[in-house]
This record gives C-alpha cells, sequence and structure tokens, in this order.
C-alpha cells in the first residue's frame, strides 16, 4: 500500500463529516480518482469544491490534482502488485505456532513498511539537527512507549549527549521547571492522548523547550503540541500486537534519528561508541 492510501486510512478518524463523505466515496470507488476533477468528486460526494481542496490539504498536498496524481499512482501500484493479505486477519487464540509467527512477522514488516512511506524526510531533518544542537534532551514515553524512550536515551548517551529520561511525572515536572529554549524535549506516544504524558508536556512547552513528537498520523492532544511531529502507522488489531508493532515502528524512526546523528557527527560518534565498544569487550569472556 502506497503512502496516499495509508494517510486515507490513519487519519480517518480526524475527518470531519464532509472529509468522511469524501474518503468513503473514494474507498468504494478508488479506481475512479483517475478521471475525477475537483467539481467531479465534490459533485458525486455532496460536499463543496472547496471542502475537496481542504480535504487534499490535510493529507499534506498543495491541491486535490497533486493529490490525484499520487493517489492513482498509489492504486496502480497496488493492482499491479496485486497486493492480498493472504494470512492477517488478525492473531486467534488457537493458532499454531507457527500461524502465529508468521501474523506477527508479517504485521512488524508492514508496520516498518508503512511508516517509511509516511515519513516527512525534512522533518526528520530538522529533529536532528534540533537534537543535535540541544544543550539537554529530555524524553518522555509510557508503558511501551517509555521502554522506546529508555532505547533512545542509551543510543543519544553513546554519542556523549545529555538526556534525562524518568518515567516518574513528579519528577519530570520538576524536570520541566528548569527547561528553557536551547533544551529539548521528545516526546513518544503512539495514541498521542496519554494523560499524564500531555499534562508533563504542557510545562515543558511554557518553559519554551522546543516540542518534537513521535506518534499516529491521525490529530492528537500531544502532537497538537509539537514544533516538530514525526509519525508512525500501527495496524488496528486484536490482542496486544497493536501496542507490540508501535513499539516496532517507534524503535525504527529512533534508529534512523540515531544514525542520521552518527553521520553528522563522525568523529564524536567514532570517539564515545569506540570507547564503549571496547569497555564492554573487556568484560566479555572469551
Amino acid at each position: 500500500m502506497g503512502g496516499t492510501l495509508i494517510k486515507l486510512k490513519e487519519l480517518k478518524e480526524s475527518f470531519t463529516k464532509n472529509e468522511n463523505k469524501i474518503s468513503n466515496y473514494l474507498e468504494d470507488n478508488i479506481e475512479e480518482i483517475k478521471i475525477l476533477n475537483t467539481y467531479e468528486l465534490a459533485t458525486r460526494c455532496g460536499v463543496s469544491q472547496a471542502s475537496v481542496v481542504r480535504f487534499s490539504k490535510k493529507l499534506g498536498f498543495k491541491g486535490f490534482p497533486e493529490f490525484r496524481i499520487a493517489l492513482a499512482a498509489d492504486v496502480a501500484t497496488v493492482i499491479k502488485s496485486e497486493e492480498v493479505n493472504i494470512i492477517y486477519d488478525g492473531i486467534n487464540f488457537d493458532d499454531s505456532v507457527d500461524m502465529l509467527s508468521k501474523k506477527i512477522v508479517y504485521e512488524n514488516v508492514k508496520t516498518i513498511e508503512d511508516t517509511y512511506k509516511i515519513l516527512d524526510f525534512g522533518d526528520l531533518e530538522k529533529a536532528v539537527e534540533i537534537i543535535d544542537s540541544a544543550d539537554r534532551i529530555f524524553l518522555l514515553g509510557a508503558g511501551f512507549s517509555g521502554i522506546v524512550a529508555k532505547d533512545f536515551q542509551y543510543k543519544l548517551w553513546e554519542l556523549g549527549k545529555s538526556v534525562i529520561c524518568d518515567t516518574d511525572q513528579h519528577i519530570q515536572l520538576a524536570n520541566a521547571s528548569t527547561v528553557s529554549e536551547k533544551d529539548v524535549v521528545f516526546v513518544i506516544s503512539h495514541s498521542g492522548k496519554t494523560l499524564d504524558i500531555y499534562q508533563t508536556l504542557l510545562k515543558f512547552k511554557k518553559n519554551k523547550a522546543t516540542v518534537i513528537t513521535l506518534t499516529k498520523c491521525a490529530s492528537n492532544p500531544i502532537k497538537s503540541i509539537g514544533d516538530i511531529c514525526l509519525n508512525t502507522v500501527v495496524e488496528k488489531t486484536n490482542f496486544r500486537s497493536t501496542s507490540l508493532s508501535s513499539r516496532m515502528a517507534q524503535l525504527t524512526v529512533i534508529d534512523i534519528l540515531y544514525v542520521k546523528l552518527i553521520q553528522n557527527n563522525r568523529v564524536r560518534a567514532d570517539k564515545f561508541i569506540g570507547t564503549a565498544l571496547k569497555n564492554v569487550e573487556s568484560i566479555k569472556m572469551d
């Protein structure tokens, strides 16, 4: 599935009534996109042409013509590849280990591939620049996202960065009182609706720290506070697998930022990472 089709699916929950009319029509008549102009689509959906233009811009395009070209290309790619979801019907209690393994691998791979397709590389570059120049980096995340935040903390430590990652909200709020415009807070939350993280983030923002968010595509409270907003995609499934696959998507974006930071600081990275590797090697058994 191409990036435009993914955005249509991921942003659906944030669509207005008229936007849902457009989305639903396209979902049912997807191959018509090649022949429709703004007026024709508006008429068939029972909305104004302005609604069609706003809908296109919400998906990240300058207008409907650009959106139509991108969506038509996605549709052609899907048809050409005959993309069929042959195993992913959700995880069932009676699945064999073989089938369970296939489903989990399929979901993780698809989540990573779909996340790549919606990445804004310009925003990734900006995020790296801000992290690289920050006096201090504060990481916020809860649950599985907190585990990803810890992973990012270790990676940034390897690069000699000043990083603070604490899961206790009282300490987070105390940290927020010390920040300035020279600091950055990096927030990881797939839903973007974790209340304590949102409350803490407001304090960081009030004290003028730069905010980078890593959340799902659709509008959410945490994303609305971000100066730079990075996105991930997760398949909506049963069991606990949504949380598991969100972690895979988040870790992938973190790895991209980490490697780009290494590229931008080759000498510094060689020094710190090289020393760390030697230290670890010294405690390994022969």
